[in-house]
């Protein structure tokens, strides 16, 4: 185990990267639709195929990224991600044509399927079982800054083109290779353990069929990833049938929830860090439920949507860290990657689930039916998620850097 002061730097120098990786994703994100249109000759719905064969890329690879990560190295699939991505993204301003742009986007989902998985079995190896929560709280605010910086980069490169656009994520990715490269030491890859103690070898899909608990959390994180999904990708679309909202209007509410994140993430993992994993994971679930709930005052006025849009945020600041170490302290060793890899899967599920059922839905029963189901959902969520916790046979708080000290 490494000493505090040079886990900190580590967790540091993923703030670091997360921050470029998500500065670079908010920088194209706004723009590849008229992109796709105008340059690619991908118009309307037609440019949705980009999004779906990147969420099949991160799905797809994502079920073998945690097992190799496992065996060659977190780090070193960390540095792989980032410059496949590098490759995937940056090529987007020398393609003309609907096929290579198709191909940049498989090819990115593919590589990015690593990243995050990755960020958090480094943290896992590296931070003492106490500092987990912090650490993750970390690079959740390094994550939000990307996420308003992003947009900005962006907005200023199309000024000059679309095409600079993917310049600009190009170059923060680069950026984000360099970081790694030089900023995180090749002393925090993952080794095997040396005792004769037997371990379920790593595997994204080995660990969900032998870990039941693992398992209700990925079911639990789909349903909240897709819920929330509701709101993100046809929040407008829905909250117009309810209240007059401009597009600018919407997307600062994006801004919003970023900068309460960035605000008040660590106050909050302060403020809960006596509470129980299973209460806290309730707690949070719920928490964004409300969020949810509150969508259906929508037709007051913008200060509701600015309500509900703090909720969510605070409930993703109470959940997310305590799921991640949870899951931290549950892999062991061994399985870092693959665990995580498994909760990245239901990012892809909501994102490739979340939009159209949601539209589905609107559609059907309108918009005040999706906020009821997605709170209910979210609800129920909570319920499960303090099942799979309320039994838990976490590691005492001085046993799991032991443990690691072993393979130091």
């Amino acid at each position: 185990m490494m000493p505090r002061n040079s886990s900190r730097r580590v967790v540091a120098a993923l703030t670091a990267v997360w921050l470029l990786q998500s500065a670079a994703a908010g920088a194209m994100l706004p723009f590849i639709v008229i992109w796709a249109h105008r340059v690619v000759d991908l118009g309307g719905p037609s440019a949705g195929v980009l999004f779906v064969v990147q969420a099949v890329g991160e799905f797809a690879a994502g079920l073998a990224a945690g097992s190799l990560a496992d065996r060659v190295g977190h780090r070193r699939l960390l540095v792989v991600s980032t410059a496949g991505m590098v490759v995937g993204y940056g090529l987007l301003g020398v393609a003309t044509a609907p096929v290579p742009a198709i191909a940049l986007f498989l090819l990115a989902g593919v590589f990015e399927s690593a990243f995050h998985p990755n960020v958090f079995a480094l943290i896992g190896d590296t931070v003492a079982d106490d500092d987990l929560p912090r650490a993750f709280s970390v690079v959740r605010i390094g994550a939000n800054v990307g996420g308003v910086l992003g947009p900005l980069l962006g907005a200023a490169a199309a000024l000059a083109s679309l095409r600079a656009v993917f310049g600009v994520t190009g170059g923060l990715l680069v950026l984000a290779v360099v970081a790694e490269c030089v900023l995180i030491p090749r002393t925090v890859v993952s080794q095997p353990d040396d005792d004769d103690e037997p371990e379920i070898p790593p595997g994204t899909l080995r660990a969900l069929r032998t870990d039941g608990r693992l398992a209700l959390l990925v079911l639990v994180g789909g349903v909240l990833s897709i819920a929330f999904t509701w709101w993100e990708a046809d929040g407008l679309v829905l909250l117009r049938r309810q209240h007059a909202l401009g597009a600018s209007a919407y997307a600062a509410l994006f801004t919003i929830g970023a900068v309460a994140v960035i605000a008040f993430q660590l106050p909050v993992t302060r403020l809960i860090r006596d509470l129980s994993t299973r209460a806290a994971l309730a707690i949070g679930v719920l928490v964004q439920a409300a969020g949810l709930a509150v969508l259906l005052l929508a037709g007051l006025g913008y200060a509701v949507l600015v309500v509900a849009v703090v909720l969510m945020s605070a409930g993703q600041m109470i959940y997310g860290p305590t799921l991640q170490t949870f899951v931290t302290r549950r892999a062991g060793p061994r399985r870092q990657a693959s665990y995580q890899a498994s909760l990245s899967i239901t990012e892809d599920v909501g994102t490739a689930v979340g939009p159209v059922t949601g539209l589905a839905l609107g559609a059907a029963f309108g918009s005040v039916a999706v906020w009821c189901v997605g709170a209910l959902a979210c609800a129920g969520a909570g319920v499960v998620a303090r099942l799979a916790a309320s039994s838990e046979s976490e590691p005492e708080s001085d046993e799991v850097p032991a443990a690691r000290a072993a393979r130091s």
